[in-house]
């Protein structure tokens, strides 16, 4: 396991193009080509994945099944991921080989959160930058899906803002990132606000 340093950005919609201009300023670059994320999203009946997210207590997990398609996840090309938030720091595990078809209906079992089934799924364009060696993410046209207990789409909602994120290797110190990326920073969740956009 290897922790690292996430830190999500307060840029607005109307700043995008400022900000990539800053970026290539700055010697930054793209690292890949832009691309979709699928997250599908699990938690217990009692909600308590979103609950912790929601409170920031840790330590707290996400569990969620990726792939990079908005079609159906499939087998060999989808990944159970685990992301845990603990005092020590964040860190994410991954499993390729999991039974997708049997997660997707029966759910996972977590020792923390017992049975989970999925909740929501989500997807994005994603771009990817590199900038004072730290990595740096935007994602757009973001949408939210529920899903019933077998992972089938009721209805979606759609995001307005964009998020950006900087990743960065634990080791890199705190006052480096606010030094190299003078922006406010916020707290966001796409789980959660997937959650509370059904809510609303």
């Amino acid at each position: 396991m290897s922790f690292r340093k996430e830190e999500k950005l307060n840029i607005h919609n109307s700043q995008l193009l400022n900000l990539l201009d800053w970026v290539y300023k700055n010697d930054g670059y793209k690292l890949y080509e832009t691309r979709i994320v699928s997250s599908t999203y699990f938690d217990n009946d009692s909600m308590q994945m979103f609950k912790d997210s929601e409170e920031g207590c840790v330590p707290r997990k996400k569990i969620r099944i990726r792939s990079y398609s908005k079609d159906e996840h499939r087998v060999n090309q989808s990944t159970l991921e685990i992301k845990t938030s603990s005092i020590e720091g964040r860190y994410k595990t991954g499993d390729k080989n999991f039974d997708l078809k049997k997660t997707m209906s029966n759910g996972f079992f977590d020792n923390d959160y017992g049975i989970c089934k999925p909740i929501v799924r989500v997807n994005y364009k994603r771009d990817y930058y590199k900038i004072h060696n730290v990595r740096l993410t935007i994602d757009r046209y973001i949408e939210y899906i529920k899903l019933n207990s077998q992972g089938k789409a009721i209805y979606k909602r759609y995001e307005q803002d964009i998020i950006v994120e900087i990743k960065a290797e634990n080791y890199v110190p705190i006052e480096y990132l606010f030094k190299k990326f003078q922006f406010n920073r916020i707290r966001f969740s796409k789980y959660s606000r997937a959650i509370n956009s059904f809510l609303a």
